[in-house]
């Protein structure tokens, strides 16, 4: 079960739902504000500031080619997903994540872990239906482990070296994640 629905759940009126929608994209954001705030106090520094290294992945692209997560670490920074394709609010976030790739995919690496039992086909025909060019690797439980996953869709931004930079649960804006993206690239909006 996502964040969103626990929190949908516990909520009883439409306006305490938005409401604590709101709370959720404001608490983001300035998590995001304090990381660059951080940035900018500790220039130089080779570790990341912002929290540990990511986990290391090892899993199968969706042609069966074994992937890892150091491959695409280096100069841009990496907007890694978790979901699944039976996820409702996967799907809902989906037509934002194509835009947020066409407008910085040439400067970030966008990488999808999904979770799936049933196979590739039905992660290929997701990605494919919503038009997302970049890598999808099939998620297992080692994964859901490594990074403590409680629900999907969740995202993590990382720096180039592999340092967790930013961590969402559940759905965001195309302008919460932007943000994050233009605080990871150095220019904030």
């Amino acid at each position: 079960m996502t964040e969103r629905r626990s929190h949908a759940k516990a909520a009883g009126t439409p306006c305490e739902r938005a409401g604590a929608r709101c709370l959720r994209r404001a608490a983001f954001g300035l998590v995001v504000l304090a990381c660059v705030w951080a940035a900018a106090a500790l220039p130089g520094r080779a570790a990341d500031p912002y929290g540990p290294l990511a986990p290391s992945l090892s899993l199968p692209d969706l042609d069966g080619r074994t992937r890892t997560l150091h491959e695409f670490l280096g100069a841009r920074p990496v907007f890694l997903e978790f979901m699944s394709p039976d996820c409702p609010h996967c799907g809902d976030i989906a037509p934002i994540l194509a835009r947020l790739h066409a407008a910085y995919g040439n400067r970030v690496h966008f990488v999808t872990v999904a979770f799936e039992t049933r196979g590739a086909a039905r992660v290929r025909a997701f990605a494919q239906a919503h038009r997302h060019s970049w890598l999808y690797l099939l998620g297992d439980q080692n994964t859901i482990r490594a990074y403590g996953l409680e629900g999907v869709p969740t995202f993590f931004l990382l720096g180039g070296d592999g340092a967790i930079r930013g961590r969402q649960v559940g759905s965001a804006s195309y302008e919460e994640l932007a943000r994050a993206l233009e605080a990871a690239l150095g220019s904030p909006r």
